[in-house]
């Protein structure tokens, strides 16, 4: 396939400095940047019929970490071209190379908060709010201090029996 200029709204990139790629990865790149996932684009390019989809995930991913792949993939998304969608796959992938950037540049924080996120994404992970019952009485109590009037009629619209509320109020 002839090398071309791919041009991006910001300027042009010039595909001649890009390394050349097969018809098969020229098309596994063209179908991640249609918005496959990188399994999806594998079992486009390549034939893999007989394949499980452990063995297609693990030379889609070999191959999207090819460094002649990479390249043509980031000159894509440098001149906007393509409808890359973020899948699960592809945010956990790049959470982890952003990991191994961290690791290798030693900032163990980043590297500790990126492992993080991938277990969120995976789901191994997840924010927990613990919500610690209220008493309404005890709200009662401390509107009974201020507006009697108005805490007699909470407590009786709320079925709250208004002489605990107004015998601890007096204490």
């Amino acid at each position: 396939m002839p090398r071309r200029k791919i041009a991006a709204d910001t300027g042009e990139i010039d595909a001649s400095t890009l390394p050349e790629l097969t018809a098969q990865r020229q098309e596994f790149v063209r179908l991640i940047l249609s918005g496959k996932s990188y399994s999806d684009a594998y079992r486009g390019a390549f034939s893999t019929e007989n394949w499980s989809p452990n063995a297609v995930w693990v030379a889609a991913s070999r191959l999207a970490a090819d460094a002649d792949v990479r390249l043509w993939l980031a000159a894509a998304r440098q001149a906007c071209l393509g409808t890359h969608v973020l899948t699960r796959e592809s945010h956990q992938q790049q959470l982890e190379r952003l990991r191994e950037i961290a690791i290798a540049s030693g900032n163990v924080g980043a590297a500790v908060k990126a492992e993080e996120l991938r277990g969120k994404v995976a789901g191994h992970q997840v924010d927990r709010v613990q919500e610690i019952p209220h008493d309404p009485a005890d709200t009662l109590r401390h509107i009974a201090e201020h507006q009697p009037d108005l805490a007699a009629q909470l407590a009786q619209a709320h079925g709250i029996p208004w002489d605990s509320i107004q015998n601890a109020t007096k204490h």
